[in-house]
């Protein structure tokens, strides 16, 4: 019993002798950020309005950048560098990735140990499919980086044969 209100005492005291640490997540279009700031007791507030800090973007080779709210309730949606929304270039998706990742290639057909690379041959065969005269309708859902289909890999393996031969064999189709 004696050992239990000592923790309780040591608690207390440390609970009003400063600030607590908590970790701002920033929403939005894939942003994420794994740095904290300091909680102030006495405003109730997790940030200083206005103050910016570096969040993952997953359209931006460099950090996003997350801002602290007007009431400094937490951090704001990340965004890319000029402000503009965190996106995955056309064709990829975070769910397409297998495991961890982001921005990973949704439509199939490129060499598997670059899944998580975005490279301009990858990107050009991802242009090829998603025209509107080749695989846009059916690998639609690709196209949009939303997921994966069992419709888009079949048109990707004709599209290969004719229309995107020299994009797929400079991506180390499969």
């Amino acid at each position: 019993m004696r050992d239990i209100l000592s923790l309780c005492s040591i608690c207390l005291v440390a609970a009003a002798c400063g600030s607590t640490t908590t970790d701002p997540e920033p929403t939005g279009s894939g942003g994420s950020a794994a740095s904290s700031t300091s909680e102030s007791s006495a405003t109730g507030t997790a940030c200083v309005p206005g103050t910016t800090m570096q969040c993952t973007c997953h359209a931006a080779r460099e950090p996003g950048v997350a801002t602290c709210l007007a009431d400094g309730s937490g951090y704001g949606p990340c965004t890319e560098q000029d402000g503009s929304d965190c996106a995955c270039p056309e064709g990829r998706g975070d769910g397409c990735c297998p495991g961890d990742g982001i921005c990973c290639a949704c439509v199939p057909g490129c060499d598997e140990s670059t899944v998580f690379q975005q490279d301009p041959e990858t990107d050009a065969l991802i242009a090829c499919v998603c025209a509107a005269d080749v695989c846009a309708e059916a690998c639609a859902w690709e196209c949009a980086g939303k997921g994966l289909t069992a419709n888009c890999a079949p048109c990707v393996q004709q599209a290969a044969m004719d229309a995107c031969a020299s994009q797929y064999e400079a991506c180390g189709g499969m």
